[in-house]
């Protein structure tokens, strides 16, 4: 029996067709299948499209009842109220820039207030100009040991030192700095000067400063290793009026950093100027200040390893100082007792100016006075050194011209500290690590010191000043402990024992002077 074309397709093939060839029957059944399932999808799709069909008549139905006839393409139509609020914030969002641009432009060009360990500072937004407050308060104890009955060894409390002052500068290259002292119940100008530095090579100071010569002097007056300044700072003047010279100069290669009218920083240095002349240990134009002849004072510093790769020599300096004046029978006034030389810690008159030989009526300046300073220090991590000699020449006449002496008075002063803690040790204070704050488990630094320092006064002098009440020869050793709280607060503690040649009235030598001293020092 033959099958067609359309029962091949259809799977409509004879049942005994189908029995002989099982695979016929399994492709027929396959066929049938697929037809019920396609029959059975449509069924399925003309229920959903109805179901459509009637949610549409349903919709229009309902936008009938609400007269809503929606139109996709056209714009919504903008709220009023969004529309307002929308403004403004964009005008609050513009303001605000605007703000800020103003804000920006003013900090270009405010003051800049500061309050440090450095004090209290206003500088401009340019740095060319600033004005800086600051002070410095030292507060003394002084104890004798062994003090002889009668003697003029006086325990006592002194306040060495309470001093405000103003510095700043304007135009950049303008400095100027205003002390004044009120320590120890009198009031007495310290520094008061012009620093005019458009050079670094080339800088003039004007007014009262520091003579350039003792670099123990020179030294900041809160940042020495001791209580008190040893013997070669007695015999230069102390401050001045006059008009200085000062230049600076960076090692080979390097750049100069201007670092004020005395300078430890740069690779060389110089100073010299004229001044009115104080005589020795003289604060106060002592006798020179109505004088026509001036004193000329300079200073040549050198730090010959600067930068030089030698780490153990970076920290080592070295110089010279000298001055010269030739006063003609300047009358000397000893009523202040300025000039009178000190023992170092104890501050106890030693020789005495006011104490005239018997038959010498007073004392005058007539001839040429010099002096000449060689000063060295080296510094490297917690060691110190530090020392320097004095020799200073003047010729003295007495007793209205009758006495005519040279005197030659000379002093030297060796001196040796080490930070315990480990911090560096500087020519100027040592800075803590951290703070003390025993909360913490932090205590500051802690520096150990030593010197050795001693005082010659020629021999001469004894033909106007009597033998009894001052000294020929003071040699002086001194430890102390200087503990830094932080970097404004320093707790010191010196001893010092000085033995001295002549100076008692027996004729003998004047007793051992045994003084311990502390300090509490605060500045800012």
């Amino acid at each position: 029996m033959k099958v067609n074309k359309t029962d091949r397709i259809t799977g409509n093939y004879p049942q005994g067709e189908l029995m002989k060839n099982p695979n016929r029957l399994l492709l027929t059944a396959a066929i049938h299948g697929l037809l019920a399932a396609a029959s059975l999808d449509t069924a399925f799709a003309d229920a959903k499209d109805q179901k459509i069909d009637l949610l549409e008549k349903r919709l229009r139905l309902l936008e009938e009842r609400l007269n809503v006839t929606p139109n996709l393409n056209a714009p919504s139509k903008p709220d009023p109220v969004v529309q307002a609020l929308d403004q403004k914030v964009k005008i609050l969002e513009r303001q605000n820039e605007v703000n800020k641009e103003i804000a920006l432009e003013a900090s270009k060009t405010a003051p800049k207030l500061d309050v440090s360990n450095k004090g209290i500072s206003f500088t401009s937004a340019d740095g060319d100009h600033s004005v800086r407050l600051r002070g410095s308060i030292q507060g003394d104890e002084r104890f004798f040991i062994d003090d002889p009955s009668g003697s003029a060894l006086n325990n006592r409390f002194d306040l060495r030192q309470a001093r405000l002052w103003l510095e700043g500068r304007f135009w950049k290259y303008n400095d100027f700095k205003l002390m004044p002292d009120f320590g120890n119940g009198k009031t007495l100008l310290a520094d008061a000067y012009i620093d005019l530095h458009y050079w670094n090579s080339a800088a003039l100071t004007v007014g009262r400063q520091k003579t350039p010569l003792s670099l123990e002097r020179l030294q900041g007056d809160t940042d020495g290793t001791f209580v008190e300044r040893a013997y070669p700072t007695y015999l230069a003047s102390n401050r001045d009026n006059g008009i200085k010279l000062h230049g600076s100069f960076g090692a080979p290669g390097q750049k100069t950093e201007y670092a004020g009218p005395i300078d430890f920083k740069n690779f060389a240095t110089y100073e010299v100027g004229v001044f009115n002349g104080g005589g020795d240990n003289g604060a106060e134009d002592s006798y020179k200040a109505v004088a026509d002849n001036k004193e000329v004072a300079g200073r040549l510093w050198l730090h010959p390893f600067q930068n030089s790769g030698i780490n153990a020599l970076e920290g080592f300096g070295a110089g010279v100082a000298a001055s010269y004046v030739q006063p003609q029978n300047d009358s000397l006034s000893f009523a202040s007792g300025a000039l009178n030389l000190k023992s170092a810690i104890g501050q106890n008159t030693i020789v005495d100016y006011t104490k005239l030989k018997t038959g010498v009526s007073g004392i005058a300046a007539d001839g040429e006075h010099y002096r000449i300073y060689p000063q060295a220090y080296w510094y490297k991590g917690p060691y110190g050194l530090m020392g320097e000699y004095v020799l200073s020449s003047q010729q003295l006449t007495g007793d209205a011209g009758r006495t005519h002496i040279k005197q030659d008075n000379s002093a030297w002063q060796i001196q040796a500290s080490y930070v315990l803690t480990g911090e560096n040790n500087t020519f100027q204070s040592v800075k803590p690590r951290a703070a003390f704050n025993p909360s913490k488990g932090q205590w500051g630094a802690l520096q150990f010191a030593a010197r050795w320092s001693e005082l010659s006064v020629d021999k001469n002098t004894f033909q106007l000043l009597s033998a009894s009440n001052s000294v020929s020869q003071a040699t002086a050793w001194a430890v102390g402990f200087n503990w830094y709280l932080n970097n404004n607060t320093r707790l010191m503690a010196d001893y010092e024992d000085t033995r001295f040649t002549g100076g008692a009235a027996s004729g003998g030598n004047r007793p051992e002077e045994k003084a311990f001293a502390t300090r509490l020092q605060f500045v800012f």
